[in-house]
């Protein structure tokens, strides 16, 4: 009987932690470019075609559109993202840094546009020399919100 009731109660413990933890379990394919992104299963596809691809979530939005500066590397990327940071007028930049992922790597900058948090990518397809934007959305007050977006970054791969 105390067997059934450790097991019982390991199983309450795992499945509660379950749920407060954001699983990424679900893989999308940009097609035109060989580009695969993993992202919450709650995602949904808005828009996917040769220069946007689209997603949203419960409380998250992301855009990828190509860029196709192919005169501009990887050691560019940090200005490239700072100047279209400003061009999209985002507010109170608070956070910069850059990233490598595999055959991908990048700059991103967190701000504040119309009342929502924006994390703005810069990112350059190693293999390809294609470079486009990643701009994820979501609300400020979402803690989590942030980790899964850096998350969804560092998911960005090749089929």
């Amino acid at each position: 009987m105390k067997k059934h009731l450790c097991l019982l109660l390991a199983i309450c413990i795992v499945y509660s932690l379950s749920s407060f933890v954001t699983v990424f379990d679900k893989t999308y394919y940009w097609e035109q470019y060989n580009i695969e992104i993993t992202v919450p299963r709650d995602f949904k596809v808005v828009k996917n075609n040769k220069n946007e691809f689209e997603l949203e979530g419960d409380g998250m939005e992301m855009f990828m559109y190509i860029w196709n500066q192919k005169s501009v590397t990887i050691d560019d990327m940090d200005d490239a993202t700072i100047e279209v940071a400003k061009e999209m007028k985002l507010q109170e930049v608070d956070e910069e840094e850059s990233f490598k992922n595999g055959d991908f790597a990048g700059y991103y900058v967190e701000g504040f546009k119309d009342g929502d948090r924006v994390m703005l990518a810069g990112v350059v397809d190693l293999q390809s020399r294609t470079n486009f934007f990643v701009v994820i959305t979501f609300d400020d007050n979402d803690k989590e919100a942030e980790k899964e977006a850096i998350k969804i970054l560092e998911n960005i791969s090749h089929k």
